[in-house]
């Protein structure tokens, strides 16, 4: 920057102090709107990302990054089907005082599945067939029964102790739960004729494998 001398400041002073005052004036005023170049009814241009998702949301379309599809399904997450299952069922005899039990097994023959709540038995008699009430005092909690493995579940029913034939049991027919297709399973014990006072005909729900 060139210095300009006092003498010539003040000569230029003399002729053009109101021209310096008001072009001082000018350039405050100026300097106070330099921060837009814009009129204040111009709008402002959206950038070109923001356009750009604008126009995805508008279309149904996902933003960039974003996973449009896939499944979080597993195998797991299927329910047990009685197809993949090998059911049987064994009479334990007398598990307390007056009261039987058959066990119930469910093998899974397929791949990883879920097991929830209460299988569905009806007992094959002498007498005809007869269902099995759940056992309200339990909850079947859900759990995933791996390949190759065993769940259970139980009926327990009275023991036939009257010296008399009773209702002859010759087969459950079960069905997994949540399953609309039933097994029958042979098995052989008796019921009294009147359970009145000597227990109660019930199953459990399904349980999982202990290991």
């Amino acid at each position: 920057m060139h210095r300009i001398s006092v003498r010539h400041a003040v000569a230029a002073s003399v002729g053009l102090a109101a021209v310096l005052a008001l072009t001082a004036c000018g350039t405050d005023n100026s300097s106070d709107v330099s921060g837009s170049s814009s009129s204040p009814s111009s709008p402002v241009a959206p950038s070109t990302a923001a356009a750009s998702r604008s126009a995805s949301a508008s279309s149904g379309g996902s933003p960039s990054g974003t996973a449009t599809g896939g499944s979080n399904s597993s195998p797991a997450s299927s329910t047990c089907h009685t197809a993949n299952l090998r059911i049987a069922a064994k009479n334990q005899g007398e598990a307390r005082q007056g009261v039987g039990s058959v066990l119930i097994t469910f093998t899974n023959k397929g791949g990883d599945c879920r097991m929830a709540g209460f299988p569905g038995v009806d007992l094959k008699t002498n007498y005809g067939n007869q269902a099995v009430d759940r056992n309200k005092q339990e909850v079947g909690i859900p759990f995933t029964l791996r390949a190759g493995k065993t769940a259970t579940a139980d009926v327990v029913y009275p023991m036939n102790d009257t010296g008399g034939s009773g209702v002859h049991v010759t087969a459950l027919v079960i069905t997994p739960p949540n399953e609309t297709h039933p097994i029958t399973a042979p098995v052989n014990f008796s019921l009294p004729v009147s359970d009145k006072n000597t227990g109660r005909l019930e199953v459990t729900p399904v349980f999982k494998p202990v290991s």
